[in-house]
């Protein structure tokens, strides 16, 4: 398994967040362009034990969320279509020790990272307020070759299910709009300067704009809040 090997930004992230265990590495920084083709390279390298780190400012107040992928893929378990499937539980947390947290499960497919199932919990109590799943699955990212190009657009429709603690389940269908804004950007984040594809999804009401590297993953993220990529442990499949 091949690693991609760390920097220090200590100095800024100490700043912004306290000590970090680990840093990630910044992209090779070339023009901006579009005459270079497209960016090539895992757009969101989903391996077991990979994790990232990002200052998510909301409102005023900086926090820090932390995404680690499990070492081993389980059965998505639930009561959703996939239940017996075989996926990695992603765990998204508040905060090291912080009982604001998402579980989900989720498994690469092809080119594409896919969620089958997700849990929230209270940030006061750790309790499990709601129960999702999707069908056939909800996209996390595509990165095939055709969805990082300039004008690339394209529809993920699927059904979402509900199920709040202690209510009763619903469902619906639902059609998000993903688009390439920008195939190749510049964009600085505390781990570092990278370039960049600029994706868009809108669902519901929100526009939500993602900045993904080939290689680490999201460097960020805009669109209700904003997260900032400040260090991450990547590996790459062997």
């Amino acid at each position: 398994m091949k690693r991609i090997s760390c920097c220090t930004h200590a100095a800024l992230a100490t700043l912004l967040l306290g000590p970090v265990a680990a840093c990630g590495s910044s992209a090779a920084a070339t023009p901006d362009g579009l005459d270079a083709g497209p960016l090539v390279g895992e757009v969101l390298p989903f391996v077991g034990g990979n994790s990232w780190t990002y200052r998510v400012t909301d409102n005023g107040e900086v926090t820090t969320k932390i995404t680690t992928i499990g070492d081993a893929a389980e059965p998505v378990g639930g009561t959703g279509p996939h239940q017996d499937a075989m996926a990695f539980k992603v765990i998204t947390k508040k905060g090291e020790d912080s009982m604001d947290q998402t579980i989900s499960w989720q498994a690469p497919m092809g080119d594409k990272v896919i969620r089958y199932r997700e849990q929230s919990f209270s940030a006061s109590t750790g309790e499990l307020e709601l129960e999702e799943h999707w069908d056939p699955y909800k996209l996390h990212i595509d990165g095939s070759a055709e969805h990082r190009v300039a004008g690339a657009v394209w529809i993920e429709d699927y059904f979402e299910t509900k199920i709040p603690t202690g209510k009763e389940p619903t469902t619906a269908e639902q059609r998000d709009p993903w688009t390439v804004d920008i195939p190749r950007q510049m964009v600085t984040v505390p781990a570092g300067t990278f370039e960049a594809i600029v994706f868009q999804k809108a669902g519901g009401s929100s526009l939500k704009t993602y900045w993904y590297v080939p290689g680490v993953g999201k460097v960020k993220e805009t669109g209700g809040q904003t997260e900032e990529l400040v260090s991450y442990h990547v590996a790459k499949a062997p």
